[in-house]
């Protein structure tokens, strides 16, 4: 049985907060560059499925849902930009990965404060 990625609300609002600040402004690549950003984020996440236990813990581990380990995994569509964070979890038994934020990797950490 191959493992498969399911996303967490929070993941689906923030991949659709980023497709629409793409949308919104040509300048920025436009609807284009929403599709291309969502097309390179589901390969990332198939590749993510095909091995998910090799990523290292993310900085919240311990800290945010303790009774969970998170990992992350770089996204980095644009190479000479920076990326986001893909924190997941495992579900061993059902052999799934929960995809619970897509962070950029400039905002904080979850466990910081947003001053």
């Amino acid at each position: 049985m191959s493992w498969e990625w399911r996303l967490s609300p929070s993941a689906e609002e923030e991949i659709e907060a980023q497709i629409h600040w793409y949308e919104e402004d040509e300048t920025r690549g436009g609807g284009e560059l929403a599709l291309r950003w969502l097309d390179l984020l589901e390969k990332a996440l198939e590749k993510l499925v095909a091995s998910p236990e090799r990523h290292r813990p993310a900085p919240e581990n311990g800290r945010w849902l303790p009774q969970h380990t998170i990992r992350q995994v770089r996204f980095r569509p644009w190479k000479s930009r920076p990326g986001w964070r893909i924190l997941y979890t495992l579900d061993l038994s059902a052999k799934r990965v929960m995809v619970l934020q897509i962070r950029h990797e400039r905002r904080r950490f979850l466990f910081e404060s947003d001053r």
